[in-house]
């Protein structure tokens, strides 16, 4: 039996995906490899779920403390994970390393009183990150092999609350969407160039690259979706989305996938990343606007979403968009934000 309350793991084997997507039956039904990692948000003191794909049990749920943790970050070579307790009553302060194979936490980065960290990113090297420092506005890059800070930056004069992030292709870079000042700000990784700062919308939050190298930032409270030059860092478009953009993310075949806090035809909205024209709407179903927010991640043509409000974790389809969605898993505790690694997690009780 496998469980994450073994007196003694033992770790048998990992590996790498050698695909991300095959399809197993003439309905569409999918077949996935490796790690889902789920952070927990309210899971009596916050956890983070790991999922066999293969099998879609749960494996391993790691406890991470009363911080609520909100995002995951995994090493670009799977084998670790990065999670930040956010804090509830009072800003967190430190990160949680989990090592997914052995599906259990291996050590924090003590982060600094008060500085409220919330999402990350690993750097090639598989050994540094960056994160985010909300109260603070800063980033931090972190040692994780060491857990130590190697040194704090700021996101730019007139850029708050800095919340989610995304590395550049060639990782020279850092994207950081400033929702309390509607900015985005783009910070060099590797000199003390002055970050440039710019005014995107109210509520700027989710950011991501689209394989035409612009940038995406969904302006939430604005309900827009700007998109900036990366060469000269300006706005090319804004222009409207549906209700509330919550979280999106870049698809095969120069597509981009938008989840929006709203439960009708265009809860998630897929645009041709080029014309900016929608090319699909598909319903999550159960979910009202408002109602909680949702954690969104796709492998490939596949798309989980997490319904905070009711505990689910969805996993869609997006080639098949008119297939409804098959329910991965249920009775979570506020599911939240989420990551993929190519290695699976494989432990054995000894009894």
């Amino acid at each position: 039996m496998l469980t994450r309350s073994s007196s003694r793991f033992i770790l048998i084997k990992c590996w790498l995906a050698t695909a991300l997507l095959a399809v197993c039956t003439a309905s569409g039904a999918q077949s996935l490899d490796g790690t889902l990692l789920v952070a927990n948000r309210e899971d009596v003191a916050g956890s983070v779920s790991l999922f066999d794909l293969p099998t879609g049990r749960e494996i391993a749920r790691v406890p991470i403390g009363s911080g609520w943790p909100h995002e995951i970050a995994v090493s670009p070579d799977g084998r670790l994970a990065l999670t930040a307790e956010y804090g509830l009553e009072s800003p967190g302060e430190r990160v949680v390393v989990i090592d997914i194979p052995e599906g259990r936490a291996v050590g924090s980065i003590a982060m600094g009183p008060g500085t409220k960290p919330h999402d990350s990113v690993f750097l090639p090297d598989n050994r540094h990150a960056i994160i985010t420092l909300e109260t603070t506005d800063e980033l931090a890059l972190v040692d994780v092999m060491s857990r130590t800070v190697v040194r704090r930056f700021p996101i730019g004069d007139g850029a708050r609350e800095g919340h989610m992030i995304t590395l550049s292709p060639d990782a020279k870079r850092i994207y950081v969407g400033g929702r309390v000042s509607g900015t985005v700000s783009a910070v060099s990784v590797d000199d003390n160039t002055a970050p440039a700062v710019i005014p995107t919308g109210a509520g700027a939050e989710a950011i991501a690259v689209a394989d035409t190298g612009e940038v995406w930032v969904l302006n939430q409270d604005a309900n827009t979706i700007s998109v900036i030059d990366p060469r000269t860092l300006t706005i090319l478009q804004t222009f409207a989305s549906a209700t509330q953009p919550r979280r999106l993310a870049s698809l095969p075949g120069g597509r981009m996938a938008v989840v929006n806090g709203n439960a009708d035809a265009s809860g998630i909205r897929i645009y041709d990343a080029t014309t900016r024209a929608v090319l699909d709407e598909v319903g999550i179903p159960g979910e009202r606007v408002g109602a909680g927010g949702f954690g969104f991640l796709t492998i490939a043509g596949s798309a989980f979403v997490s319904t905070r409000a009711d505990g689910r974790i969805l996993l869609y389809d997006l080639d098949q968009t008119r297939q409804p969605p098959r329910a991965f898993a249920t009775g979570h505790a506020t599911p939240d934000g989420m990551a993929w690694s190519p290695l699976r997690v494989a432990v054995l009780e000894n009894r």
